[in-house]
């Protein structure tokens, strides 16, 4: 699969941020821009799941459907909750260390979640600020925009805290009873009506595969798919790509919309998919649909009804989370942003500030973006103007509900008394030239066999020497994505290395530290580093993601 790296997040602010902070250090803030930074670049996870039929695995030939997987993977993910007690369990991506039980049966948990290519598709976009299980629901949301005619955005929310170990068992199953089923949903705090609107919001795309339920999924036949007592026959959908023998939920698996339901309340197409006429011991949804003799589903039988009422329960799915998450509120992503920036310095000692500025609208976007820089006393050095902008192409015609997304590059050389950039009088930034990593003089060397097994960096940071009191320790801090024992899901680690002085230039000390991850011969999962310097508890630079800087092989690093 093609490899997508996610653009550089820096988060620029004076000294040490004030606001409450997680485990790793990244407040609530940072984790909204970096989904903002997410949803507003359509080469990132939207690409991987675009268009809705496409299958993304490392087997094309097998007739999986990434949007149903992403769709599938919230439900087993969630529908756990409060068994081992209340207010424990939901949306925390135990999911990954789960994927050998027979009720999560199928590749679509370690493709999904897989660290490492060809076939990663939500851990290369894992980093500090997003947890694999706000991925999870960015997911959702991104696989619903592909696949929903509507192009409607299901409201996303960060702060999502990833489990260490797999949750308990206890998905239900198809050939598991209706009183399972309910009370797996009632404990999870869904009601009758709330299990039949997930069942029937879920079943709208992809279907049942002969592989993985050999008693339920059909054959594919070049003209019908048919099972082996020829209970069922379904025309043919096309699927010529389908080794693992998919039987369909409805006659429009790769669109979001109320075909299934309507299938089912009519008895004709599909009428409902391979759980409702598949055999009687495996009709669960069939048991599910007709559990309140189809009142609730019959009120979902119009294209609004359907999607107002999916929307509705989807957003309580994906906010199910343990109780000692704090969930942002709903994003919604700023007109205006800054994707990605940096400062550097020059051997005269010249900052210059550079990056990418992204916009969006469904309305015509200007051929240039419009910026100030703000001092310290509270002017402006006047409005400057950005490179033409660069809209992205629409993917296989399939937008994803942020109208025309564009970037804007831009490059200035900036004096001393600039402390933050304003973007269209709609966003601001602040500008720390007090302590910064030097986009220029900073090093990466990946260490290569057949796979990223090690990753050299050398890190150089620029601090005002008037800053720094003597006998203080400047410390660089690296958090990566590292493998992690029984799932299929990287965690962020860290490592932090104490830096050496190096030399002055004007007004900047200037000091560096080498730092090295991975053990040469395992394979590194893919995914985001980033880059922090502090001094003290009295000044942190921004946080910096390495991917872009320049390779240098050379055996001693320092000397790049």
């Amino acid at each position: 699969m093609l490899v997508l790296t996610l653009f550089a997040l820096f988060s620029l602010f004076h000294g040490l941020n004030s606001e409450p902070v997680d485990a790793n250090g990244i407040t609530l803030s940072e984790k909204i821009e970096a989904l903002e930074r997410q949803i507003l670049n359509p080469t990132t996870l939207v690409f991987v799941v675009t268009p809705c039929s496409i299958n993304s695995n490392d087997n094309p030939n097998r007739g999986e459907q990434t949007s149903a997987e992403w769709v599938r993977i919230v439900f087993h993910d969630m529908i756990t909750a409060n068994i081992e007690g209340p207010g424990l369990g939901g949306i925390d991506a135990s999911i990954g260390f789960e994927s050998d039980r027979p009720e999560n049966i199928g590749i679509f948990i370690n493709v999904t979640l897989a660290q490492s290519l060809p076939v990663s598709q939500f851990s290369q976009f894992s980093s500090v600020f997003l947890s694999m299980s706000d991925l999870i629901a960015v997911g959702l949301a991104d696989a619903l925009a592909t696949c929903d005619p509507t192009v409607r955005r299901l409201p996303l929310r960060v702060g999502r805290i990833d489990a260490t170990q797999a949750g308990p068992s206890g998905v239900p199953t198809p050939s598991d009873t209706l009183e399972f089923a309910t009370a797996a949903f009632a404990r999870a705090g869904f009601n009758q009506s709330e299990m039949i609107q997930a069942v029937a919001c879920g079943h709208s795309l992809g279907g049942v595969h002969h592989t993985n339920f050999p008693d339920i999924g059909l054959f594919y036949d070049p003209v019908y798919d048919m099972d082996a007592d020829s209970r069922v026959i379904v025309p043919d959908l096309g699927e010529s790509n389908n080794t693992d023998g998919r039987s369909p939920f409805d006659s429009t698996p790769a669109v979001f919309d109320d075909t299934g339901v309507n299938e089912y309340l009519s008895g004709t197409g599909l009428q409902g998919g391979p759980l409702v006429v598949g055999p009687e011991a495996t009709r669960s949804d069939l048991r599910i649909f007709s559990s309140d003799d189809n009142v609730t589903i019959s009120a979902m039988a119009s294209p609004q009804s359907f999607e107002d009422t999916c929307f509705t329960i989807f957003e309580k799915m994906l906010n199910t989370v343990p109780s000692v998450v704090t969930l942002s509120d709903p994003i919604v992503p700023r007109p205006w942003i800054l994707r990605v920036s940096q400062l550097d310095l020059n051997s005269s000692g010249v900052v210059s500030f550079s990056g990418t500025i992204t916009g969006h609208s469904s309305d015509p976007l200007p051929a240039t973006a419009s910026y100030t820089y703000e001092t310290a006393g509270g002017s402006n050095t006047g409005i400057k103007t950005s490179q033409i902008g660069v809209p992205y192409p629409v993917l296989d015609n399939t937008p994803i509900g942020f109208g025309t997304i564009t970037d804007y590059a831009f490059n200035d050389t900036i004096d001393s008394s600039i402390t933050s950039i304003n973007l269209e009088s709609s966003y601001s930034a602040p500008i720390n030239q007090n302590i910064f990593i030097i986009f220029s003089q900073s090093f990466r060397n990946p260490v290569i066999a057949s796979v990223t097994v090690k990753q050299q960096y050398v890190i150089r940071v620029a601090i005002l020497s008037t800053l720094i009191p003597a006998g203080s320790v400047l410390s660089a801090k690296l958090w990566w994505p590292a493998p992690q024992a029984g799932t299929v899901v990287p965690k962020i680690d860290n490592v932090s290395a104490t830096m050496n002085f190096k030399a002055t230039i004007h007004s900047y000390s200037v000091y560096e530290a080498t730092i090295s991850v991975g053990d040469g011969v395992t394979g590194m999962p893919s995914g985001t580093s980033t880059f922090q310097v502090t001094l003290g508890t009295t000044q942190a630079s921004a946080k910096v993601d390495p991917s872009t800087w320049s390779i240098c092989t050379n055996a001693d690093l320092t000397t790049c």
